[in-house]
């Protein structure tokens, strides 16, 4: 066997090594959604502690009501706004941590505010689309950090951005 080809199955194999993949299915009685989640292999313990909260030292977890969103045709120039609701549906407060969207044209606001257990959140996200983006269907992701296991989620904007009239 070629030096080359074993050294690159040697670096897959070992990219690869100590992952599990898994699907999450969120159920909100009104729509199903499939969230893909790769972990390291971990015990349960390991988890929690790696997705804790620091300030109170809990985590829970999230259901959003969908995680994806087509906003369809839009010109170029708009603004294009969208909001993703979720469920607090742990114990403890959720705290979103961070959110941060692949592109400078997408714009997620976090709440601020922790939502209690049992309580419905929102996160606005922003599309405003830019000229080179004229004429292709455009994909957008926005990467959630929270106190929650797993501790990020990711959300999705698609769109088709034509040129105004």
């Amino acid at each position: 066997m070629n030096k080359k080809y074993l050294i690159i199955a040697s670096m897959a194999l070992i990219a690869c090594g100590g992952d599990k993949s898994s699907d999450v299915v969120v159920n909100t009685g009104e729509q199903s959604s499939v969230v893909e989640t790769t972990n390291p292999i971990l015990t349960e313990e390991e988890k929690e502690t790696m997705s804790t909260d620091a300030a109170s030292g809990e985590t829970t977890t999230i259901e959003y009501v969908e995680t994806k969103h087509d906003f369809g045709n839009v010109f170029y120039p708009s603004e294009n706004k969208y909001t993703f609701k979720f469920k607090n549906t742990g114990k403890a407060p959720l705290i979103i941590k961070d959110a941060k969207a692949s592109c400078g044209c997408t714009v997620p606001n976090k709440p601020e505010e922790p939502i209690m257990p049992g309580e419905i959140g929102e996160m606005d996200v922003i599309f405003r689309p830019k000229e080179g983006q004229v004429g292709t269907p455009v994909t957008k992701e926005i990467t959630v950090t929270a106190n929650t296991v797993p501790e990020i989620s990711t959300l999705v904007i698609t769109a088709n951005v034509l040129q105004s009239l």
